[in-house]
């Protein structure tokens, strides 16, 4: 690996990305693009973005029909520098 990759390796890291809700709908917005999704926190590894996503959803179970068990029951973890963070061009 040349340094210029292992530096780009060192700083990239994961986001956990939730679907927006829509208070008037009293529902998810899943349809819209993940640039328009909202970003939580930020990971060093995917794993732990994984596992917090995980503690959430448990954690959020022992309150049924809470909007946010399903929201990040839809929430993923993609990489910081994920194309598809990127807003789309007019």
């Amino acid at each position: 690996m040349k340094i210029g990759n292992l530096a780009g390796a060192v700083v990239a890291g994961w986001i956990l990305l939730a679907p927006s809700i829509d208070c008037a709908r009293r529902g998810l917005q899943r349809e819209t693009p993940l640039s328009e999704w909202e970003r939580g926190d930020h990971f060093s590894s995917r794993a732990s973005c994984e596992d917090y996503r995980a503690t959430v959803i448990e954690t959020e179970k022992s309150d049924s029909g809470n909007i946010y068990d399903e929201r990040y029951s839809y929430a993923i973890c993609v990489e910081d520098d994920d194309p598809r963070l990127k807003e789309p061009n007019p």
